[in-house]
């Protein structure tokens, strides 16, 4: 229940996202908008959002984190590889301590060996419930390497997907209305950072539409080689109204989100 989207622009070297502040936890049915930003350092020039239950990232990311930091200058490739081999881990912990535990097996390898015995209902129930069972958290993983941006995404089970070739990526429950923009906008990597900035805007304010997607706080951040800024909360005013110019088709409307850029020390085309 929140949107987080990003897009590569400006001949494929750098990404703009956008994310709101909404978390949610469907155990303690909760739903609130609080004042930290949602995306996650992974690197000097690579980050991660999330969208799903407000708890299921913190223990992965505190793993993903420390090994990520024993490699030297990692691309974005190897970080989502250590990404990935952290959900899968967490995952199956998760299972074993909600599905195995309870069962009286305490891990796979002992549930595997007991399947000679197993009433096969039963033992077949439970492998349903292992192969079902979902963790209930999606990542989107945006980065510089070697000059060039990537985006992937990663989810239950454990497995990612690229979106480099279509050039931009949503999660949550605000994506369909996110993507439709993005699409709508005519978006690809050649789209000067200017307009990814007023695009990717849009997106996220369209995704306020959705159940769950929080409209009180906006967060923007751009990534490009030397490193991740982001976007003054306080400059997002600013932004907005740069927003309707483009809209009415104003010609000045780049004045002021260049002077955000130029604030931030991103050289704008």
């Amino acid at each position: 229940m929140t949107i987080c989207i990003g897009g590569i622009c400006e001949g494929g070297s750098s990404i703009v996202l956008a994310t709101d502040t909404m978390l949610t936890n469907q155990g303690l049915s909760i739903q609130f908008e609080q004042p930290a930003r949602k995306m996650t350092r992974l690197s000097d020039a690579c980050v991660a959002l999330t969208a799903g239950d407000a708890l299921a990232h913190t223990e992965l990311f505190t793993t993903a984190q420390a090994d990520i930091a024993k490699l030297k200058a990692p691309s974005v490739l190897e970080i989502v590889d250590r990404v990935k081999y952290c959900y899968q881990v967490t995952r199956k912990r998760e299972i074993q301590e909600r599905i195995l535990n309870p069962r009286g097996f305490p891990g796979f390898r002992e549930f595997y060996e007991a399947q000679r015995v197993l009433i096969p209902d039963i033992a077949l129930a439970i492998q349903t419930e292992i192969e079902r069972y979902d963790y209930g958290l999606e990542i989107l993983i945006a980065g510089v390497s070697e000059g060039k941006a990537h985006i992937y995404g990663v989810s239950d089970p454990g497995t990612s997907k690229p979106f480099d070739a279509v050039g931009f990526h949503a999660i949550g429950s605000g994506l369909p209305h996110a993507i439709n923009t993005m699409i709508a906008r005519g978006w690809h990597h050649a789209l000067p950072l200017e307009d990814g900035l007023v695009v990717v805007y849009e997106a996220k304010k369209m995704a306020e539409k959705a159940p769950g997607v929080g409209s009180t706080i906006t967060d923007i951040s751009i990534i490009i080689a030397s490193g991740i800024m982001d976007v003054p909360r306080e400059r997002i005013p600013q932004l907005h109204q740069s927003y309707e110019k483009w809209v009415r088709k104003e010609s000045d409307w780049r004045q002021r989100v260049t002077e955000i850029l130029d604030e931030l020390g991103v050289r704008a085309k």
